[in-house]
């Protein structure tokens, strides 16, 4: 894949971190019980920036759920009707909130950092004259292609610029971005249904506009890895195949990114 940046954005001018809102988004198809320990997790450990909690259920079984989940505090619980998948809820969480910093979570992590919001905020600020404008906290269980996010709770390293998509990019289980990313390279992230490489097209568009992600020496977040991928397949063997085939996908969508500059 071609990795050049061959496309300068106008620059994206915003204020600081501290104590500025947040927009967490959870997008889940079922695995209740997780998404509860996360939503706890969050609510006792995160007291660095006013934040909102924006579940979204794409489509889950059981509806009542999300109608329980609505009464927990800072919670903004929607439901999808129709099974839009991983990217496709994002999209529908992004699109209900408002607040400038947008957090993505995977709804199988689990927050164990008192500063894992705020150390993401401070680190991507700092980065920002590097052209950084996504950056990801480290982990117990980044997933095997993703082995330099993987860490220890209580280890505490350097902030780690990935320079261009060789160097690696980042899983979406625990991102943080400014809202106005978006409006500057194209769109916002595409949707592979039901999910499956929307974090590797997003890094090449990233790098494509001129822009750098980054990972977080001090911030770290429980991720258990697999949750939703897993239970999709058993609920539908088809599933592992268009899975599979969100692969060519990718790749032509990252062709024909390139191919416009020609």
């Amino acid at each position: 894949m071609p990795e050049t940046i061959i496309k300068k954005s106008k620059p994206m001018i915003y204020g600081g971190f501290n104590s500025s809102p947040v927009s967490i988004i959870i997008p889940f198809h079922g695995c209740y019980e997780k998404v509860s320990r996360l939503v706890k997790s969050i609510l006792f450990a995160t007291r660095s920036n006013p934040y909102e909690i924006c579940l979204v259920d794409d489509a889950s079984k059981n509806k009542n759920f999300i109608n329980e989940m609505s009464n927990v505090p800072q919670v903004n619980a929607i439901r999808s009707d129709k099974h839009v998948g991983f990217g496709g809820a994002l999209k529908i969480g992004f699109e209900r909130t408002q607040q400038p910093w947008v957090v993505f979570l995977h709804s199988d992590c689990k927050v164990e950092d008192i500063n894992w919001l705020m150390q993401m905020g401070k680190s991507l600020l700092n980065l920002k004259k590097n052209n950084v404008r996504m950056i990801s906290a480290r982990s117990n269980n980044p997933g095997e292609e993703f082995k330099r996010l993987k860490s220890a709770k209580t280890d505490k390293n350097p902030d780690i610029i990935l320079q261009n998509v060789r160097d690696g990019f980042l899983p979406l289980y625990c991102t943080m971005c400014h809202r106005e990313l978006f409006a500057n390279i194209g769109g916002f992230i595409k949707n592979y249904y039901p999910i499956g490489y929307e974090d590797e097209e997003l890094a090449y568009r990233m790098n494509y506009h001129g822009f750098k992600q980054a990972i977080c020496g001090r911030s770290w977040i429980h991720h258990e890895g697999g949750a939703t991928k897993k239970q999709l397949c058993i609920k539908d063997k088809n599933f592992a195949s268009i899975i599979e085939g969100n692969r060519e996908k990718c790749e032509n969508d990252i062709k024909n990114l390139y191919s416009k500059h020609k």
